[in-house]
């Protein structure tokens, strides 16, 4: 395309310069689009409905946040009862937690 757009440049020019009638630029301009070829015009991409997930599937990233959450608070309700402070017993949920997420994300990297 964008040598056909230099040659319609170029004859323009000579158009201007008188070099070239209008007729035989009319001629020539319509000889170069005509060699352009039509563009086919494709339908709009349809979507998929999305399948139905079998019950024995595993669960999405929300349910295992989700799944993950209720076990870090029943982990710290648990280290709360043993150790009788549940501050302190967040703080190592918590930082089990974190050492999880570490490790998957290394896993995940390399």
């Amino acid at each position: 395309m964008t040598v056909i757009f230099e040659e319609i440049r170029r004859l323009e020019a000579a158009r201007k310069k008188g070099d070239i009638s209008e007729a035989e630029f009319a001629r020539a301009k319509g000889r170069l689009l005509e060699t352009v070829e039509d563009a086919t015009v494709l339908p709009p991409f349809e979507f998929e409905q999305p399948r139905r997930r079998v019950s024995g599937a595993a669960p999405g990233p929300w349910g295992t946040v989700l799944i993950g959450l209720l076990m870090a608070g029943l982990l710290t309700f648990v280290a709360g009862q043993l150790i009788g402070n549940i501050t302190i017993a967040f703080t190592l949920v918590a930082t089990v937690c974190a050492a999880i997420v570490v490790a998957a994300f290394r896993r995940l990297e390399g």
